[in-house]
């Protein structure tokens, strides 16, 4: 009973971390975004996680097997995230604020229970619905202004959508893959594909640095803070929190571990007030609970199947 204890106190914080790790990262990509532009950046980040993460592998798991017929559904996996998923959520950034952002991909567990139900025949509870009912209605409520008018561009939203049914792509196929591949692996192994999936329109897209740019953390250069907040999104975003994030789901499956997505409007909102500055009206930070207890609801009760299996 102790190990077990200590197991889920393991998996629960490495969650947590993961959820801290994601909900950084939109303030990061926001500050990185004044400087690169967003191809750039997810390119940049996603090469340096790939070789960081690979020379890892050649000293610590180069013993550790995988299956060549393997890569094909990690190249899938790949597509679904990070490349479809950073397309929609880092030019989404670029139109709508990083807590709004956070609050739309914390609707990832709404949408994966509905596709569950749907394809994997993951039961829903009547609580369960309830949940997503209300979730839905606080991500309206951070959607509108003080006149109860839309204030969020539509072409962010519909980007922010997009990176969420990618990331619902993405937990499914993940569910699938984690038993069979080691996840310092299957994460290098992903975040190289993602890098190459980039690689053309890194070429095509990429502009000049704009260094012409008052900094957040002024005690750095314009190309100091670009680079600070690269290797973050990097070392932390796309290398341990996906990690943590598969270790995780190796151990309770996507159906619990994507409940935690539920921290990351959070983290973001702290974040984002700290380094700046952003105001939160009180609207937005009810809708902020709604959506979490919503969230929250959705998992109120085992569902009577899991992915995991």
């Amino acid at each position: 009973m102790k190990l077990q204890q200590n197991n889920n106190l393991f998996v629960y914080t490495i969650l947590i971390f993961s959820m801290l790790f994601w909900g950084t990262s939109f303030v990061f990509t926001i500050i990185a975004l004044e400087i690169l532009d967003p191809i750039s950046i997810v390119f940049i980040r996603l090469l340096i996680s790939a070789v960081m993460l690979w020379i890892i592998v050649a000293i610590f798991f180069r013993k550790e097997k995988i299956s060549f017929s393997l890569f094909k559904w990690i190249a899938v996996l790949a597509f679904f995230e990070p490349f479809i998923y950073f397309i929609g959520e880092t030019y989404g950034l670029q139109r709508v604020s990083p807590v709004v952002t956070s609050l739309i991909i914390a609707t990832i567990p709404v949408f994966t229970a509905i596709v569950m139900q749907l394809f994997f025949r993951v039961k829903l509870t009547t609580i369960n619905f309830i949940g997503i009912f209300i979730s839905l209605s606080g991500v309206v409520l951070i959607l509108v202004g003080k006149n109860m008018q839309f204030d969020v561009d539509i072409l962010g939203l519909l980007l922010l959508f997009l990176a969420v049914f990618a990331a619902v792509g993405y937990g499914i196929l993940l569910n699938k893959l984690v038993s069979n591949v080691h996840p310092i692996w299957l994460i290098a192994a992903q975040n190289t594909f993602g890098a190459l999936f980039f690689l053309p329109l890194y070429l095509v897209l990429r502009k000049t640095p704009n260094f012409d740019y008052a900094t957040v953390f002024t005690f750095l250069s314009p190309q100091g803070e670009m680079w600070t907040c690269i290797l973050l999104l990097s070392i932390f975003s796309s290398s341990l929190a996906f990690i943590f994030y598969s270790i995780a789901v190796r151990k309770i499956g996507i159906a619990r571990g994507i409940v935690f997505a539920n921290l990351i409007p959070i983290f973001t909102a702290i974040t984002s007030f700290f380094l700046l500055g952003e105001h939160l009206s009180i609207t937005k930070i009810a809708g902020i609970f709604i959506v979490i207890f919503g969230l929250m609801l959705t998992q109120r009760k085992k569902m009577e199947s899991d992915t995991h299996s």
